[in-house]
C-alpha cells in the first residue's frame, strides 16, 4: 500500500499506523544502541544485520542531509 492510499483509506487506524511503525523503528534502533545489540532488519529482500555503531553512523548520516 502506498502512501496515497494509506491517506485515502476510510479506516482512521489505517492513517495512524506508518507513524506508529517509525516510531516503532526508531525506539528499537535506540535501544539497539543503549544495549549495544545488533538490530536485525528486512533490506533488499534479505536479512541484515547492523551493528550499534552501524546505527550510529546511519543517524549522523541522516541527521547530515
Amino acid at each position: 500500500m502506498t502512501a496515497k492510499e494509506i491517506d485515502k483509506a476510510r479506516n482512521p487506524l489505517l492513517k495512524l499506523a506508518l507513524p506508529a511503525l517509525e516510531r516503532a523503528a526508531r525506539i528499537a534502533r535506540e535501544q539497539a544502541v543503549i544495549h549495544n545489540t545488533q538490530l536485525i532488519i528486512w533490506r533488499n529482500n534479505r536479512v541484515v544485520k547492523l551493528s550499534a555503531n552501524e546505527i550510529r553512523e546511519q543517524a549522523a548520516e541522516y541527521r547530515a542531509k
